[in-house]
């Protein structure tokens, strides 16, 4: 007889080893792994009642075999590979960990901000090559901002948007958003922002930071259109999928001189191959989909993991079901 809830991922990784330090001794648990041949696996997960999964693909064939299944709780704060609507339709609920990860993707935010505007990169390999700080302040891009008084523009104002948004109080800056959603004046008014249109958002901002959820609206939200309207030297950092901007049209807009920027998180092929253009730009900061990856948020996100599978058991509401715009 399987366990009840199932933390779904490699038995030698290391989330699933921080997991069973934190994973609460009274609760029926146990792991199972992708690898685990498919008859143990099939076994292991039938009565499962909540599955929490690290990033690991569940797919609706499999679910199908789980006739106990009312919770499908995923640590990332990202969803898209998951089909949500055909999941819901079997009974079974999905959310995300966008409230624990948020935090040390915001932080991220800021970071890549401060990576291009004051060339961090290029200074520290000017430091190990004995160059000191030729390569920061060579080039075309060889300039040295910085982010307070500046105008930023957050598009999505979720749980990541909204940390972004404290953080940049500390800077001083000028916050602009937008987002499908609708905001109270209270939280307008303790965040410190303002909403306009997205047009007025790309117009008016230096640095342009995303933060949405990758669905059919958000793929290819940022394209040519969107980067022809930023000012000239204005910066563009993705720090939530890759798709949700046209990364041939992004390199066109870094490579004409049209923005003067970018940080990016996240690409549309990751890993990042290495012969994309991404990779030779001097105005370009890539990271390799790190910015959730603290060890803060993944133990947040275990606890809350957790947390709500008890819910699911004991017949309680959910906590943060993913929110589809489709």
């Amino acid at each position: 007889m399987g366990h009840s809830v199932i933390y779904y991922g490699e038995h030698d990784g290391a989330r699933t080893a921080r997991a069973l330090e934190l994973g609460p001794v009274d609760l029926d648990w146990g792991v199972v792994s992708p690898d685990d041949p498919e008859s143990e696996r099939e076994e292991a997960l039938k009565d499962a009642v909540a599955i929490i999964t690290n990033g690991l693909s569940i797919t609706t064939e499999m679910l199908s075999k789980m006739p106990k299944m009312k919770l499908l709780q995923v640590m990332s704060a990202g969803f898209d590979r998951l089909d949500v609507p055909a999941i819901r339709e079997m009974g079974i609920e999905v959310c995300n960990n966008s409230p624990a990860i948020a935090r040390s993707v915001a932080e991220h935010t800021i970071g890549m901000m401060m990576m291009v505007y004051k060339r961090m990169p290029q200074g520290v390999d000017g430091v190990k090559a004995g160059t000191w700080q030729k390569p920061a302040k060579s080039g075309e891009f060889g300039n040295v901002y910085e982010i307070s008084g500046r105008t930023v523009g957050i598009i999505g104002l979720g749980n990541i948007g909204t940390w972004v948004a404290k953080m940049l109080q500390g800077f001083g800056t000028t916050t602009l958003y937008t987002d499908v959603r609708e905001f109270s004046t209270e939280k307008e008014r303790e965040l410190k922002v303002t909403r306009v249109s997205m047009d007025e958002l790309l117009e008016r901002s230096d640095i342009v930071t995303v933060h949405v959820p990758l669905s059919s609206p958000t793929t290819g939200l940022l394209g040519r259109r969107e980067f022809a309207q930023m000012k000239s030297n204005a910066i563009f950092i993705n720090t939530c999928r890759g798709p949700v901007h046209n990364e041939p049209e992004l390199i066109d807009a870094l490579d004409s001189g049209e923005i003067l920027g970018a940080g990016l998180d996240v690409t549309e092929v990751e890993p990042t191959p290495l012969d994309s253009p991404l990779m030779n730009m001097d105005n370009v900061v890539l990271t390799p989909h790190l910015a959730g990856s603290s060890q803060e948020r993944v133990d947040r996100a275990l606890v809350f993991s957790f947390e709500n599978t008890r819910r699911a058991l004991d017949g309680e509401e959910l906590e943060n079901p993913v929110q589809v715009l489709d």
